[in-house]
């Protein structure tokens, strides 16, 4: 089976982001997956998963996810014309008062605090949107999570041993390149939501292929991220229309875009 790892590095709000897109080919079938830890949140950083690519280990959460993907993509070749999505709206940045003033109350709203607010704050802030659809991550580490009564995601504490003890968790983010493989598994009562950490086209591309395989409920996913890029990396772009994300029917690599680290097959 040859392998291709191409490398590449965007521009990403003021920054850079940058990964890795695996290509495996074996004969006529080919096969894509996507190894682009996230700064600041993932575990390993992109120069630890790709020496656990080339050692073959597999060991950790993106590159279990990018590799899987890829010989899915052999195995069980699917494709997706479209996904619901939902965009979520965050405030964790943002002081109480500015956040009411910028925040307009829209039915089944996603809210996400990235744990960065106390319970008074988040508490202040909650009354004034009854009908959200959840509150995402809203307390800091070691506030009173029992006092906070409504609808509550978890996402980062879910890769934690102790978990806040929220009265009202109705729904489970899973970023597959944070979990890795096997996924956790879902529970009942409890949406599973898959969402993204900034891949590119390609991996939100698999992460949707992975809900379609894993048969999950058709709620909304948080895929929509391609439009935070200032530049492309394939010729042909997702859009986002009536909240559905679309793809394309083909990828064709920019190559200018990338450089190919490893390529086993010449």
């Amino acid at each position: 089976m040859r392998r291709i790892l191409y490398r590449y590095s965007r521009p990403f709000r003021g920054q850079v982001r940058e990964g890795l897109l695996l290509c495996l080919k074996n004969r006529e079938k080919e096969g894509w997956g996507e190894i682009a830890p996230l700064p600041g949140f993932s575990r390993e950083n992109l120069d630890e998963a790709l020496d656990d690519f080339l050692r073959e280990t597999y060991s950790l959460p993106s590159v279990q996810f990018g590799y899987q993907s890829a010989l899915l993509d052999l195995d069980d070749p699917i494709t997706i014309d479209s996904i619901p999505i939902k965009i979520k709206t965050k405030v964790g940045h943002l002081k109480l008062k500015e956040a009411l003033e910028t925040v307009k109350p829209i039915p089944l709203m996603r809210i996400d605090f990235n744990r960065k607010w106390n319970l008074e704050e988040a508490l202040s802030f909650a009354k004034h949107f009854p009908d959200v659809e959840y509150f995402e991550e809203p307390l800091l580490p070691g506030e009173n999570a029992k006092a906070f009564p409504y609808p509550v995601a978890l996402d980062e504490s879910l890769r934690e041993k102790e978990k806040p003890s929220y009265p009202n968790v109705v729904a489970h983010i899973i970023k597959p390149t944070m979990h890795g493989f096997p996924l956790p598994k879902a529970q009942k009562g409890i949406d599973f939501i898959l969402s993204s950490s900034y891949e590119t086209e390609l991996g939100i591309y698999q992460i949707a292929k992975l809900a379609h395989r894993l048969k999950i409920p058709l709620i909304p996913m948080g895929l929509g991220t391609c439009h935070l890029f200032e530049d492309t990396l394939f010729e042909e772009e997702p859009y986002v229309e009536n909240n559905t994300l679309h793809f394309p029917n083909k990828w064709r690599l920019k190559k200018e875009k990338v450089q190919v680290i490893l390529d086993d097959g010449v």
